[in-house]
């Protein structure tokens, strides 16, 4: 268990390229050797993917929210109307 989240930590490191030039070469060396690694990392790639789509998302619905509550604000809308009038 202990050596698998090392290698995710390893693996999510080289994917946001935290790894040292030389540390991300030794990695990218053994992905070319070993199938399974670079099955883990695509996998890994995916959801950190997925992970900042939703994030995204979230985020968009935020500020959706954001602005419909500041438009109901009276002042606040007339503001912004009249400075793009």
């Amino acid at each position: 268990m202990r050596s698998e989240l090392n290698e995710l930590y390893e693996i999510d490191c080289y994917l946001l390229r935290q790894l040292s030039e030389e540390d991300a070469r030794v990695f990218e060396a053994r992905l070319l050797l070993d199938d399974a690694l670079a099955e883990r990392v695509d996998a890994q790639r995916t959801a950190h993917r997925l992970i900042r789509r939703y994030a995204w998302r979230e985020e968009r619905y935020r500020l959706e929210t954001i602005y419909r509550l500041l438009l109901d604000e009276t002042d606040f809308a007339h503001q912004i109307k009249s400075i793009f009038s």
